[in-house]
């Protein structure tokens, strides 16, 4: 994998959703397959060769006055290999943003209550294990501030919107689960996340990046006290 292969990776992890939009619905879905791959747990080697592959695919794909502008719009530093890891972590283990959250999974049914209609819900969404948050991302799990749910089989997962692209908790995120109390009720504020909010029109998640973090804040503490 080159510089300019790098590059490339940096400028789509810095402009994702402007870089998607520019390719036919086809060509998102070779995109998405591709980012999807990095689910494996690929080596070092795998990651390259995905890697290189996003890359050809975005070239080849791209009208040739977009290429250029992917190019300008890379970060001014030389990209290392750690753009792998950040496309790895932000896009190999997220579905591609298909819309709101699906209110009722398959795996829900007709005999469940509301609550587990719900926890069902919660649990369908992209998340990482207490395993992946600390080997993967090599970020504390148990940080108070960290959504954390607990399966019907124990197991306890978070939810990947928490984490930056470099894998670290983002702040608004924590400073929005500190206002709601995650720690007491971390079903309620990722319900608060993941669910459509009729301020924003999209779900708080989904608007990470997308909208100004001290209005995400404004929004979340129109809940009142007490959530």
């Amino acid at each position: 994998m080159d510089a300019n292969d790098l590059s490339i990776l940096a400028a789509l992890l810095n402009d994702f959703d402007g870089v998607r939009n520019l390719l036919s619905e086809a060509d998102r879905g070779e995109l998405d397959r591709l980012l999807a791959i990095f689910a494996d747990g690929l080596d070092e080697q795998g990651a390259e060769a995905v890697g290189s592959a996003i890359a050809l695919h975005l070239m080849s794909r791209l009208p040739s006055g977009e290429q250029q502008r992917l190019r300008l719009h890379a970060p001014t530093a030389e990209p290392d290999r750690s753009v792998l890891q950040a496309l790895a972590f932000t896009y190999g283990y997220r579905r591609p943003d298909t819309g709101p959250p699906v209110e009722e999974p398959p795996e829900s049914s007709a005999g469940d209550s509301p609550w587990e209609r719900i926890r069902n819900r919660l649990l369908s969404e992209a998340s990482l294990s207490e395993e992946q948050v600390e080997l993967l991302l090599g970020q504390d799990p148990w940080h108070r501030h960290l959504i954390r749910l607990t399966d019907a089989s124990g197991e306890v997962r978070l939810p990947n919107f928490q984490f930056g692209p470099d894998g670290t908790p983002l702040p608004v995120v924590l400073s929005i689960n500190e206002e709601l109390r995650a720690d007491v009720d971390p079903w309620g504020v990722a319900d608060w996340w993941l669910g459509r909010n009729h301020w924003l029109d999209t779900p708080p998640a989904r608007a990470l990046g997308r909208v100004p973090d001290d209005e995400l804040i404004a929004v979340a503490r129109t809940v009142g006290e007490g959530y």
